[in-house]
């Protein structure tokens, strides 16, 4: 058979699948529950971004109207969606579309930052302040350094999508970032940036992470309500075993999540 006739007969054969799977699929649909339904078009809507992150659905009476189902119905397909986490039922509110967490490793070294670009997420910075301070304190314990010794102080409001997600403020020994000040605004990822202008490779890291409720400054700030869950990461950052770098961040706890693996039974 020619070549151009056997391309043919598979195009025609791959059509054909193609049609029998989507009327299997509508076989399967048509005897499933009419909330199981309205389930997978929300979730659909969602994804194709009818809904956005971040947004409201419909209220309820107006869903009804939408899928042509009752109020209860609209209820049951919403709790599914909630146990996914994909919708948050705000009380007195509406139904609030969650955006998509991003998933930090810590069993390797990355940045919140990173995280949420490898989710896929547009990382932004919403404003930045970098200033020198005198360590002191947790800062001068953490970077091992001499009470009064000059460091660089990085806050940040980080942005993803557009939306503020995370708080940070970064401590470096002034001596190995001289002249930081003058790249405020002009980075987004700080290791990213220490490693491209500085040369210093953050190689290994000691993190204590612990969530607290958002204060009334910090829910502004993050566009949340107060008393919503933030979780916390300190961090010390080390280059050759050798302290380079102190984080305290603060990232919106219905956005992240932290993925760690443990090897080994500790008793």
């Amino acid at each position: 058979m020619p070549l151009h006739r056997r391309q043919f007969h598979v195009r025609l054969l791959n059509s054909y699948k193609k049609i029998y799977l989507e009327c299997q699929t509508m076989e399967n649909h048509k005897n499933e529950p009419a909330y199981m339904r309205v389930y997978r078009e929300l979730k659909s809507e969602i994804q194709k971004g009818t809904y956005p992150a971040n947004g409201f659905l419909p209220r309820e009476s107006e869903l009804e109207a939408i899928y042509k189902v009752s109020r209860t119905t609209v209820r049951k397909a919403i709790k599914l969606l909630s146990q996914e986490r994909i919708l948050e039922v705000r009380q007195g509110c509406g139904t609030r579309v969650c955006g998509q967490k991003a998933k930090q490793d810590y069993n390797k070294v990355t940045s919140v930052t990173e995280s949420l670009r490898k989710k896929g997420y547009t990382v932004t910075t919403g404003s930045m302040l970098i200033d020198v301070i005198e360590a002191a304190g947790e800062v001068a314990e953490s970077l091992e350094l001499l009470p009064g010794t000059p460091v660089a102080r990085v806050q940040r409001l980080q942005l993803a999508d557009g939306s503020p997600v995370t708080l940070m403020e970064n401590y470096i020994p002034y001596s190995l970032v001289p002249g930081i000040e003058a790249h405020e605004n002009k980075f987004v990822a700080l290791y990213q940036f220490l490693e491209e202008t500085y040369g210093i490779t953050i190689d290994s890291t000691k993190d204590r992470i612990f969530a607290v409720s958002a204060s009334f400054m910090e829910a502004q700030v993050l566009e949340i309500k107060p008393r919503d869950a933030l979780l916390v990461v300190q961090r010390t950052c080390y280059k050759d075993s050798r302290p380079v770098c102190m984080d305290h961040v603060r990232i919106i706890g219905s956005r992240y999540e932290v993925e760690i693996c443990g090897q080994g039974r500790s008793k």
